[in-house]
């Protein structure tokens, strides 16, 4: 019954074995756990369907919305100028109006006895004046 009991010498040396091993399987959860983390992290904020390319979809889909808008409106003033312009000039009074001043004005023409006029567009000024106050 000698031979059961541990030796002195021994109990430390498969301590310090024992404690070698929980440290290391420790590191190794502690590794897996940050490689799942990243994963997870890449997947949030860069994949393809994360945080930050919804977030530039979003950008790009508000940017698209605001070129559609101006586009629509754009569309909408031409088809009534389109509409303006088709009627019949001889019967149409407002359409007779519009052509001639789309020829006035895109064209440069005029009637025969017509003297055009153009002057430069001017630009506002922009100078800043102070006022002081005057003395008592």
């Amino acid at each position: 019954m000698a031979d059961m009991k541990p030796k002195t010498g021994d109990a430390p040396a498969s301590e310090a074995g024992r404690r070698r091993r929980v440290g290391r399987r420790n590191r190794l959860r502690w590794i897996i756990l940050g490689v799942i983390a990243v994963a997870f992290g890449y997947l949030y904020v860069g994949g393809s369907s994360g945080w930050y390319n919804m977030w530039k979809l979003r950008n790009q889909k508000s940017q698209l919305q605001a070129e559609l808008n101006e586009l629509e409106s754009r569309n909408r003033d031409l088809t009534g100028e389109l509409e303006l312009l088709g009627g019949d000039a001889e019967a149409d009074e407002q359409t007779r109006f519009e052509l001639e001043r789309r020829a006035r004005e895109d064209h440069g023409m005029a009637r025969q006895d017509e003297l055009i006029y153009r002057f430069p567009a001017e630009e506002e000024d922009t100078t800043e004046v102070e006022l002081s106050d005057p003395a008592p």
